[in-house]
């Protein structure tokens, strides 16, 4: 940890303690309080360091059938289950939002047994506490809370199931539509390359009264596989799990389960210094709330109880290329399918695509500018289908 940061973070510390640090408290007092706490951090044996970033968003959108009410989350983010199919008119939306900014406090401890590391982090997406007349207020969500201790993680965060270097570079907070993307608690072995986990199991089902079910009675099992060099990685991933639910059809009590598998090729490929290509090529029959962002679900429930499992399948591919050292542009273009049996509803998601292209600006280091456009489709199983096309300006600030 820097000593600029360890000032002030212990300095904040101090002054949000109006016990410790109140108004009637001299400077001299504050400052051996503060030289207190860092010398408690220090005689601890851990390191701290944090940061985040500010990301300040505007974005326009047009909904070819339909639109999306205030507070909506395809309004902040390109969300594919979101967007409106079979409306009589379009429609037109302007949103500002600062919501997807974030922070992030990490630590290190040297132990008798070895190093213990932490990481936690939060944003203020998805939870409103608060609405656009006066406040804009925004509640603080956990992405990510976890600690390592050798080749052991225990906590909450990305899915070892998601190779995230794959993930395109899109202003929009996920971006291409048919990609893995995953947080959840787990426990995760890693030796060289390979990686093996239990993970938390959650069941997506259509035909049921509850989305998600938590009857589960086994974890999410995933292993995968790395390979790395200086041309970049690539990784071969497995997941099986298990989908279970515990409700009342047609006035009968039900529990059952299925036991379904996911499979992904994914990684990102050097072309020279800067620039690269991503990939992901995704597919199984228990993939559901892995990918595309819950638009399919895992299986349906059918007329006798019994789960039918429903294959899908979803690819991504995008290019990033520096123009120079200042701006670079991304490319990402995305399609996801799931073929769905012939009992679920008609207006149940059966195909999204989705294209990203933007051009950012790396003013200095820590500040970047940048526009995008994007298009993604939506068509359901009667046929329909709708469209948004989306401008988005952001600016954003890391520290």
């Amino acid at each position: 940890m820097t000593a600029r940061k360890a000032t002030y973070l212990c300095g904040a510390l101090v002054l949000a303690q109006a016990g410790i640090a109140g108004a009637d408290t001299t400077l001299e007092e504050r400052i051996i309080v503060l030289e207190e706490r860092m010398d408690g951090v220090k005689s601890g044996n851990t390191h701290i360091d944090f940061g985040g970033f500010i990301k300040a968003d505007t974005m326009m959108s047009k909904y070819s059938d339909g639109d999306l009410a205030a507070g909506s989350i395809g309004r902040d983010f390109m969300v594919p289950s979101t967007i409106p199919v079979g409306g009589e008119a379009s429609s037109e939306e302007l949103d500002f939002i600062a919501k997807q900014s974030r922070f992030w406090l990490k630590s290190e401890t040297m132990t008798s047994a070895g190093m213990v590391r932490g990481h936690i982090e939060i944003d203020f997406q998805t939870n409103d506490i608060g609405d656009e007349r006066i406040s804009n207020s925004y509640a603080p969500r956990i992405r990510h809370a976890y600690l390592t201790w050798d080749k052991w993680l225990f906590g909450q965060t990305w899915s070892t199931f998601f190779n995230v270097s794959a993930l395109p570079e899109t202003l929009d907070f996920v971006g291409a539509a048919g990609t893995v993307f995953e947080r959840q608690p787990q426990i995760r072995y890693t030796s060289g390359g390979l990686m093996l986990a239990v993970e938390n199991p959650s069941t997506t089902l259509y035909g049921g009264a509850q989305n998600p079910y938590d009857d589960n009675a086994m974890p999410d099992l995933v292993a995968r596989y790395n390979f790395a060099g200086d041309w970049g990685n690539f990784s071969i991933s497995a997941m099986g799990r298990e989908l279970a639910y515990q409700d009342t059809i047609g006035g009968v009590d039900q529990d059952e389960s299925e036991y379904g598998y996911g499979l992904s090729l994914a990684g990102r490929m050097m072309l020279g210094a800067m620039d690269d290509i991503r990939f992901q090529a995704n597919y199984g029959n228990a993939l559901g709330r892995y990918t595309t962002l819950n638009a399919f679900r895992s299986g349906q429930i059918e007329a006798d109880g019994s789960i039918e499992l429903i294959d899908q399948w979803s690819g991504v591919l995008a290019l990033r290329h520096h123009w120079s050292d200042r701006w670079r542009s991304n490319f990402a273009v995305s399609v996801s399918e799931a073929d769905n049996p012939d009992t679920v509803a008609v207006t149940t998601s059966k195909r999204v695509q989705s294209a990203h292209a933007n051009l950012i600006w790396q003013v200095a280091k820590p500040l970047s500018l940048g526009g995008e456009l994007i298009y993604a489709d939506r068509e359901i199983e009667n046929g329909d289908d709708g469209n948004l096309k989306r401008v988005q300006f952001t600016a954003k600030y890391a520290f």
